[in-house]
């Protein structure tokens, strides 16, 4: 086959547009394996629309899938084989249409069989007679180019790099055992295309490496709670609207605008290593489920299945957050797949802070759930996710008692750390050696820690952070966990700080 040709082209004397639509169901196959199981039923649909037409049965048009595909079965038009192959076809991409979980190439690669099969039937029964299907053949995904020739040629120095030292001859075994360990880790951090270091930020001794995907990055002033306002200044004066722009050594950098000062270096510091430590967790989403769409909240994310996305942004939909719909909707913003992705770019707006946004994620998230068929938070809850909703736990310190509340996971743990720093217990500690997630420290993964990478050195998948009232620190916290989770966490680290606790979740459970 040419570059132009593809499988499905014998379609075209039938139908040039099924023969369309079936290239892209095969292109989208590796590269959205959602995309091609939501579209697939549309597909077959088409096909049982054009036998129906044949066989000049009743149709009407509010008919869906499955109804026409009974009325073909009950009528002995379909053999077992295609009228299961038609249910698989439509079931998985019923899933695809409004699950937000992530769906594999092999499943797309299943459902393309069955589609095969399904077209296949079709020409043989209704088709023109000088067509041939030919034989099934699996689709090949596109050659495409992975690196960036720059980051190439900096993965090729690197690794040249580490070829010279293994080559050269070490006498003392510290030295030996040192070129094992960088060459472990430098190969280790290139392993995903784009994550190689093309810059390396300095500020008071410590260093702030720059991943190549993100060396033109925009410095959405948004993104920097604490440095807004500094960044927007500095923009306006050209010296950090992007990452390029920024200087090797931050130190100086509150010089080039008026009104500030070396603490908001320091803070703008902090602020960039969590931007790029979140910005690193949307890049290794985007490789892992491509052809998602996602919304971003700062640390967090919720992927926008097609079904969410057209619900309207009306107020019987979304309360508490009249201005900003009012706003949305005079921007032609009239359903949710038309929001930004950087959710946080919706504080622009006139009266909509940044809790406002907050306010409508929340609600996104909670919609995904509602839309999501009822699924449970996790299979060891024999309770719906309502349960959950509102998390709290009891606790008791001395003689004074307190129900400690949150919306989510990450609510819940922050306003537990706030109640712990305001009794002065020593949590710092606790931090500082990892605090590992669940009822026990057996575990691999870290719920809070200084560094937002887990026992196995793996990254967090999803984070949150909390700044320290009493360290001026900030604690990462891993939030892709189950409410279950949450709370037995957050349990063991008060019983460790001495205080009495009752969570009446988990004892139901």
């Amino acid at each position: 086959m040419d570059k132009h040709s593809y499988f499905y082209q014998f379609l075209e004397p039938i139908s040039k547009e099924l023969a369309l639509v079936a290239r892209e169901l095969e292109n989208s196959i590796f590269t959205s394996p959602r995309t091609m199981l939501t579209h697939a039923r549309v597909f077959v649909e088409n096909i049982l629309q054009q036998v129906i037409r044949a066989e000049k049965l009743p149709d009407n048009p509010r008919t869906n899938l499955i109804e026409r595909l009974d009325m073909l079965n009950d009528k002995g038009y379909l053999i077992p084989e295609i009228r299961d192959a038609l249910h698989h076809v439509r079931q998985i991409g019923n899933q695809a249409a409004h699950d937000a979980r992530m769906f594999r190439i092999s499943e797309a690669l299943m459902s393309w069989e069955a589609v095969y099969k399904i077209v296949r039937w079709y020409v043989e029964v209704y088709g023109p007679f000088e067509v041939t299907v030919p034989d099934y053949r699996d689709p090949s995904p596109q050659v495409e180019q992975k690196y960036d020739m720059t980051e190439v040629e900096l993965r090729l120095k690197a690794l040249e790099e580490l070829l010279t030292n293994s080559n050269q001859t070490h006498t003392e075994e510290a030295a030996l055992a040192e070129t094992a360990a960088t060459a472990e880790v430098t190969i280790e951090v290139m392993e995903i295309p784009g994550f190689t270091t093309i810059r390396t930020l300095e500020y008071k001794g410590r260093k702030l490496e720059i991943p190549y995907f993100l060396r033109d990055a925009f410095l959405l002033p948004q993104r920097f709670v604490k440095s807004e306002t500094f960044l927007i200044r500095l923009g306006a004066e050209q010296n950090a609207r992007i990452m390029s722009e920024l200087p090797k050594n931050l130190e100086g950098l509150h010089k080039n605008v008026k009104r500030y000062n070396e603490k908001n270096d320091e803070v703008f510091f902090e602020e960039l290593k969590i931007f790029i430590e979140e910005e690193k967790i949307r890049r290794q989403l985007t490789l892992e489920q491509p052809g998602e769409l996602f919304f971003f909240y700062k640390a967090d994310h919720i992927v926008v299945t097609e079904e969410l996305s057209k619900v309207p942004l009306t107020a019987e939909e979304f309360t508490g957050i009249p201005s900003l719909l009012r706003q949305l909707n005079q921007d032609q913003i009239e359903t949710i797949g038309q929001l930004p992705k950087e959710l946080v770019i919706l504080a622009k707006y006139e009266n909509v802070g940044i809790g406002t946004v907050e306010k409508l994620f929340d609600q996104l998230k909670r919609k995904l759930n509602e839309k999501n068929q009822g699924v449970k938070v996790s299979h060891d809850f024999p309770s719906s996710y309502k349960k959950w909703e509102s998390l709290f736990v009891n606790v008791k310190l001395g003689e004074a008692k307190t129900v400690i509340r949150g919306e989510s996971v990450p609510s819940l743990w922050k306003e537990g750390l706030k109640w712990i720093e305001a009794h002065h217990l020593p949590l710092y500690p606790l931090v500082e050696e990892g605090i590992v997630l669940g009822s026990t420290d057996r575990g691999d993964r870290y719920a809070v820690a200084l560094e937002p990478i887990h026992k196995n050195k793996k990254n967090f998948t999803s984070l949150h952070t909390y700044e320290s009232i009493l360290t001026d620190k900030t604690y990462y916290l891993e939030t892709k966990i189950n409410p279950k989770s949450g709370l037995e966490t957050l349990k063991k680290i008060l019983e460790q700080l001495g205080v009495e606790v009752k969570i009446p979740l988990l004892e139901e459970n």
